[in-house]
């Protein structure tokens, strides 16, 4: 949706106004052929119910739209507009360009964040400022905290008692059992491997 024309310093070209909502092109694309302009949220909703052009009704597809010309960008960007938080006291006018920057400075922002400087330092949105409770708030956080330690002492006994009977029963262990498992093999066939061997002849002594 476009931006109230009303907001706006002075007249303004009929050529920046969106033909589908009737306010100062916002996000402006362009139809290819017809080269009409239009707020990308609004054309983008009118092709949800069909593919056409709303003025001239060409067919036109989200695929086939196109940024504005240059010419068309710099003409918006020096329009001047009221802030959006001039409802919440705000008198300044800046150039629509700089809107953006200005809005996350606004001291009217309602939504601006602030940090709570009654002791708990909580950064929050301005307007929730005024029902913000530090003392619910640490309480909240104490209980988080407490919730988390308990899960990990629960984690830590559990390890510790794994840890208790890998050490009391090792043979119990798929690892240690898998693991002995060849050199116990190895052993029981040693006596039967030595029998095997025929006896050595002697045929030089020395050299």
């Amino acid at each position: 949706m476009g931006y109230d024309v009303a907001r706006f310093q002075g007249d303004v070209d009929e050529d920046l106004i969106c033909p589908i909502c009737s306010g100062v092109l916002e996000e402006p694309v362009q139809a290819p052929h017809c080269e009409h302009a239009f707020c990308n949220a609004c054309i983008t909703q009118w092709f949800s119910q069909q593919q056409t052009c709303p003025v001239d009704r060409s067919v036109v597809t989200v695929a086939h739209l196109r940024p504005v010309p240059r010419i068309m960008r710099n003409m918006l960007s020096k329009l001047q507009i009221t802030c959006d938080n001039a409802v919440f006291g705000c008198t300044a006018v800046v150039r629509l360009d700089n809107l953006m920057a200005h809005l996350n400075d606004c001291e009217h922002n309602p939504k601006r964040p602030v940090t709570c400087e009654q002791g708990c330092g909580l950064e929050m949105p301005k307007d929730e400022l005024p029902n913000h409770n530090c003392i619910k708030h640490l309480r909240s956080v104490v209980q988080q905290q407490q919730t988390r330690i308990a899960e990990l002492e629960k984690t830590s006994a559990e390890h510790k008692h794994q840890l208790a009977e890998q050490l009391l029963h090792p043979s119990r262990s798929p690892q240690n059992h898998a693991a002995l498992t060849p050199v116990n093999v190895s052993l029981l066939s040693l006596p039967r491997w030595v029998n095997s061997l025929q006896p050595a002849r002697v045929t030089r002594w020395g050299g």
